[in-house]
């Protein structure tokens, strides 16, 4: 089961979608968090301009990757155990 769930097209959609959901909600409350609010010349000067942005791009990416294999692997298997 575990082989016909990862080679779905239907599941690595629903795992590019859990995962940019998951990066713009992480990311937007991170950045509210970190710095009291909208502000992004802070952002900006703090990520961008001091070199860190190949980091935090792809922290972002591989943290959204893994959440979205899990969750879908979890969204797929519980909608065919109750297929059944």
């Amino acid at each position: 089961m575990f082989v016909e769930i990862i080679s779905s097209k239907k599941y690595w959609k629903t795992v590019t979608f859990i995962g940019i959901g998951f990066v713009i909600v992480f990311s937007v409350i991170e950045h509210l968090m970190r710095y009291k609010g909208l502000s992004l010349d802070m952002f900006m000067e703090e990520r961008i301009s001091e070199g860190k942005w190949v980091r935090y791009f792809l922290s972002r990416v591989t943290g959204g990757l893994m959440y979205g294999v899990i969750m879908g692997y979890y969204f797929e298997l519980r909608k065919r155990k109750s297929n059944r």
